[in-house]
């Protein structure tokens, strides 16, 4: 009896390692793909931005092309160190120096996308608006198609990677995932983008006279508390989700309150009178907060209510080892 018991704990001990090394495996697999991703938006964004006729070579043309040459540098040395043999990737994967260049990479792009996306520079979104009206209405639109959409990939793999490893590192196997919690950052990306658009358009268009109307700027600090709000949440529910101890009832609850606040927020920024009609930052982070903040309300729902099948592989095969164990009792 004691014999077979002792096998059932060796045999459970080893499904569990097995089971947490295929996920870890897995996990280094999606970083080697980001960090290959990073690489290519990278490198487009370079070849957008210096081919641009609006490339002045002023302090903000140099500043970008320095953020995205430093980006192609690291990555691609990234990319070779996931690749390369074990004893190579073994002083790169999943270690500290991993890690800090992963979040110099994410500083780096959050201060490059600011400037990139910045209407007064016109390097990839600039403002138009009405002649001839008393009311300008003025608004950002995307100016550089290739410099825009190139940019924001960039700073989202970035982000993607530094995320997939905090969660690597703090040990969050537990809970529902690593597709579950880049929804979280994703949340509060869009937040922030939300956040500064909204600040953006109070400064330069609501404070001037003839900019546009006072229903518009209303409707525009809608947003912005929305934004902060966000922020807020998405920032707290990622940082239990990364820890592996997030709740299924809190994050029910927040999910719900961004999908209704969300709901509103698109539909006053971007229809009728509201400042983000144009397709530009404005608009697409409206709509991104809209549908992300439905997606993990309809995640988190499934889990609270039971009828979800997203069980960690981790917490798959210690389940899996405790039927076996239960099985042979």
């Amino acid at each position: 009896m004691s014999a077979s018991a002792t096998a059932d704990e060796n045999f459970g001990a080893t499904a569990g390692t097995s089971a947490l090394a295929a996920e870890s495996s897995a996990v280094d697999k999606r970083r080697l793909n980001t960090w290959a991703m990073l690489c290519l938006f990278s490198t487009l964004a370079l070849t957008a931005h210096e081919t641009d006729d609006q490339n002045m070579k002023r302090s903000e043309n140099l500043w970008i092309t320095s953020v995205t040459a430093i980006t192609i540098g690291f990555s691609a040395l990234a990319v070779l160190a996931h690749v390369a043999s074990t004893s190579v990737s073994a002083l790169f994967v999943g270690t500290i120096i991993e890690g800090v260049v992963s979040l110099i990479l994410v500083g780096l792009w959050a201060g490059a996308l600011p400037v990139i996306m910045d209407p007064s520079n016109g390097l990839a979104q600039m403002y138009v608006g009405k002649s001839g009206s008393n009311v300008a209405d003025y608004q950002a639109t995307i100016s550089n198609a290739n410099l825009y959409f190139t940019s924001w990939g960039a700073g989202v793999c970035a982000l993607m990677i530094l995320a997939m490893y905090i969660r690597e590192r703090l040990g969050g196997s537990g809970g529902m995932g690593m597709g579950y919690t880049s929804k979280w950052y994703l949340l509060m990306l869009s937040s922030v983008i939300v956040v500064i658009e909204s600040m953006r358009f109070k400064n330069q268009v609501c404070s001037i006279e003839g900019g546009t109307d006072s229903v518009t700027c209303g409707r525009n600090t809608y947003g912005l508390v929305t934004g902060i709000i966000g922020l807020i949440v998405s920032f707290l529910i990622s940082l239990f989700s990364s820890l592996g101890r997030d709740s299924a009832l809190i994050t029910t609850i927040a999910g719900f309150v961004m999908a209704v606040l969300y709901t509103l927020c698109a539909g006053l920024l971007t229809f009728d009178n509201g400042p983000a009609t144009y397709v530009g930052n404005h608009y697409f982070s409206a709509w991104a907060g809209f549908f992300i903040s439905f997606a993990l309300f309809g995640s988190v729902l499934k889990e609270f209510l039971g009828v979800g099948g997203g069980a960690s592989p981790a917490a798959a095969a210690e389940s899996g080892g405790q039927d076996v164990e239960m099985d042979n009792i």
